[in-house]
Parts: structure tokens; C-alpha cells; sequence
């Protein structure tokens, strides 16, 4: 409290913007990353299971010691793919890597329904995936190929959280501002990142990471995954974006030029049961990011 009463308004509202920017990218948290990365490896061939394990390696001890403090876990402790698939969040501290910050999500207008190929052509997730299955396929054994299938893991997570295919103008929904009872979460953006799947302030992550593991794994047998891994990556967009747009989301509404246009300038108070409704449609979303991943590591391994 006694540092808080010396900061001056101004510094005030440069951290809030400075936390609203650096939240964008944090799709699905650390646990939904995991989560949907090992569903994709508990359902590769055990040919490329092995081809993953040897690429990881190639990961540097500086690297390991980051992922592993990012996940407060032991410096030492051996990483697994799932692991990795949290590097690409655990990065954005270091300014080497600045240019991948805007490659976490891709910004649409208003008026659009459905991402191509000229949405974006560079700098967004869309073309980071076109590029990193490019390079995964391509490259020898490396760190820039380990980079690559590191890259993807968390790219595919992001693709399929509709808040990453969404409005610069909202910042991704961080600038709607809502409430909604029994959550930490104040804006949109955040909700979708890690309230829809764990609400509360505090959360036993190793036991959130079974239960989430195990519902994606039961619900496999019983989805369309090949139809799915059939589709584009702006396929994959576009369904997240399709979602941004539902009048139950709550979080634009369609006028008749079919622009989304913001539902308040206040606070949305959302009801009760958004939590349990939206929560089903979120973890549908990481079990296609898991069996699409799947296909892409098959692929390009």
C-alpha cells in the first residue's frame, strides 16, 4: 500500500495499458497450452512421439531453466513437449523476440465473417503456422526446427481461442470490460484465456491439468477428428471468429451493415450460467487444436 500511494496517476495508466497489451497474448494460460499439446502427443504414432523427443534435445539449458521458471517448476527439471508449448509465452520478456509478439492472434474488420489468405500475409498466427509447419518440415534437426515445433504447439492453441481472431480497435477483447460472478476475470479477453476454464483466483494447476486432460481424451473417440484435421488454418480462424460473433458471447452485437459492434461502453454483466455454457465450446475448441497439432507434427515429422 505505501508503494501504491507514490505512484502518480500517469504511471497509473501506463501500466494498466502496458498489463492490457501484454494479456493479449496469453491465450488458453499455461495449463490450457499443456493440456492441448499433450492430447496431441498421447495421440501420435509412436514413430513421431520418438522423432519429438529427440528434437527436444536440441533445447538449449538457458532455454530449459526459462520454460521451467515460467512453470514454476525446478530449473532442472526435464521439460516435455507439453512443456514447450508454454516457450513461446515465456519469451516475450526477451527483446530478441519482440517481433513475435503480434503473431500470437490476427486482427479482422468489423464487417468481416471469414478469414483468407488476404486477411494477413505476415505477422499474425495465421501465417506464423504456415511458416513454422514449413520450417518443422524443411529444416535438419535444430534449434530453429525444435523453435518451429515449439512455435506450432502454441500457435495452434492460440488460433483456436476467439479472442485471438478478433479487433485491434478492442485490443482482442481486453478493452470490453464485463463482470461475472465467482471469477477474477475483468475483461473479455481474459475470461476466454482462463475464467471460462478455471474461474477462481486460485486454482491447484496440476489438478486442473488431469481433469482438462482427461475430459479432451474421453471426448476423442467420440469426435470427428479427421474431418477436422481435413480443414485450413483459416478454416481454423475463421470457426474462432464465427464464435467472437455469437449473440450468447455477449460480446458484440450485429448490426445490419453486418459490422460486430461493441454491446456496451461500460461493464456487461454477465449471467450466471456463461461460465458452464461457454466453458463446453471452449474446451470443444483445444480438442480440435489438439487433433489438428497431431496432424501437423504426423505431417511435417
Amino acid at each position: 500500500m505505501q508503494v501504491r500511494s507514490k505512484i502518480n496517476l500517469p504511471v497509473i495508466l501506463v501500466l494498466s495499458f502496458f498489463l492490457l497489451f501484454t494479456q493479449q497474448a496469453f491465450a488458453l494460460g499455461k495449463v490450457g497450452h499443456k493440456v492441448i499439446c499433450q492430447v496431441a502427443f498421447d495421440h501420435l504414432s509412436p514413430s513421431t512421439q520418438n522423432k519429438v523427443n529427440i528434437l527436444l534435445k536440441e533445447l538449449p539449458k538457458q532455454d530449459q531453466k526459462l520454460i521451467n521458471k515460467y512453470n514454476y517448476k525446478s530449473a532442472s527439471s526435464a521439460i516435455s513437449f507439453a512443456d514447450t508449448c508454454t516457450w513461446a509465452d515465456a519469451i516475450k520478456k526477451d527483446k530478441s523476440y519482440d517481433k513475435y509478439k503480434k503473431w500470437h492472434y490476427v486482427n479482422v474488420a468489423r464487417n468481416q465473417t471469414k478469414v483468407t489468405p488476404q486477411t494477413c500475409q505476415k505477422n499474425c498466427v495465421t501465417s506464423a503456422v504456415t511458416l513454422h509447419k514449413k520450417q518443422l518440415k524443411e529444416l535438419p534437426t535444430s534449434w530453429k526446427k525444435l523453435q518451429a515445433m515449439m512455435f506450432l504447439g502454441h500457435w495452434l492453441g492460440d488460433i483456436h481461442q476467439p479472442m485471438h481472431v478478433n479487433f485491434a480497435s478492442d485490443m482482442g477483447g481486453n478493452r470490453t470490460k464485463i463482470s461475472i460472478e465467482h471469477a477474477k476475470c475483468n475483461n473479455m479477453h481474459w475470461l476466454w484465456d482462463e475464467c471460462l476454464l478455471y474461474p477462481k483466483s486460485k486454482t491447484n494447476n496440476a489438478a486442473l491439468f488431469t481433469r482438462l486432460h482427461n475430459n479432451l481424451s474421453n471426448q476423442w473417440e467420440k469426435s470427428p477428428i479427421t474431418t477436422w484435421q481435413k480443414d485450413s488454418v483459416y478454416t481454423w480462424a475463421t470457426e474462432s471468429l464465427t464464435i467472437t460473433r455469437l449473440p450468447s458471447v455477449l460480446y458484440c452485437t450485429i448490426d445490419e451493415k453486418n459490422y460486430c459492434i461493441a454491446t456496451t461502453k461500460g461493464i456487461t454483466k454477465l449471467p450466471s450460467n456463461y461460465q458452464k455454457n461457454h466453458k463446453i465450446i471452449l474446451e470443444n475448441r483445444m480438442l480440435q487444436a489438439s487433433a489438428r497439432l497431431a496432424n501437423v507434427l504426423e505431417q511435417s515429422l
